[in-house]
């Protein structure tokens, strides 16, 4: 408004004045002699209690994070020790099986008569049909596929009863039945049946052969046919053998089996 009514230069005279003022009186030049009340001074506790004083401050223990602590043990336990220690066995020395005795089937047993060999039922198992015979003697049997193919009787006894060929043998009673065949249950063979050692050693002065074929054997004192199965027990010194003829037509081929 002073600008207006009476220009500039009343202004600029009154900044010149005051400019001296404060250049002749330097320790006068305050704020209040010019007319400005100072406000007064912010206290001790607004200080403190202004947003910088709280984060410089340090954190209190209150909100300071307390230290974990970890509980010890009231109490050991201690370890039981076994008073006595199992040692392991180590895989490479493990402990032998002990072997059998006896072969599976084997052992030793007492010669016997097992029964009769089942022909028909051998034929069917090798595919050769049923069985029959051809001829009224210990020889006669076939198979009715092969008729004129022989068959081994001891082969049918292994089958018939589930044995071996060296724990069973074939014998018969009478070579001029074909039903007189038995399957023996044996262990061993003995050896070849000598007819002049044995009646001999029985006191039945010599042997004889009276008959070209198996039952033509006999003793001279007194002359009579031989029991072969009591020649192969005198002559190995064995109770219960069984004696057998290979082959009817032949006198020299009998055997003796315990």
């Amino acid at each position: 408004m002073n600008v207006l009514l009476f220009g500039a230069g009343p202004l600029a005279l009154a900044g010149i004045i005051v400019a001296a003022f404060v250049v002749v009186a330097p320790g006068k030049g305050s704020a209040s002699s010019l007319g400005f009340k100072a406000g007064p001074a912010p206290s001790t506790q607004q200080i403190s209690a202004s947003p910088l004083a709280t984060d410089s401050a340090s954190p209190s223990a209150s909100t300071s994070p307390s230290k974990k602590k970890h509980p010890l043990p009231s109490k050991t336990v201690p370890r039981t020790i076994p008073s006595k220690a199992v040692p392991r066995t180590s895989p490479s020395k493990k402990k032998a099986s002990p072997k059998p005795t006896h072969k599976a089937g084997g052992g030793r047993v007492t010669p016997h008569d097992l029964g009769a060999p089942n022909f028909s039922g051998y034929c069917q198992h090798i595919g050769h049909h049923d069985a029959e015979t051809v001829a009224s003697n210990a020889y006669g049997w076939r198979c009715t596929l092969y008729p004129s193919l022989a068959l081994n009787v001891g082969s049918v006894c292994a089958y018939s009863y589930h044995l071996s060929s060296s724990q069973v043998i074939d014998v018969t009673t009478s070579f001029s039945d074909p039903n007189a065949w038995q399957c023996w249950r044996v262990n061993r063979y003995l050896g070849a049946l000598d007819f002049a050692s044995y009646c001999a050693a029985a006191g039945q002065g010599t042997s004889k052969l009276v008959a070209n074929n198996a039952y033509g054997w006999y003793c001279t004192s007194p002359s009579a046919p031989i029991d072969t199965n009591a020649a192969c027990n005198t002559l190995y010194h064995v109770s219960g053998a069984v004696s057998r003829f290979t082959l009817y037509t032949n006198p020299n081929s009998w055997q003796c089996w315990g």
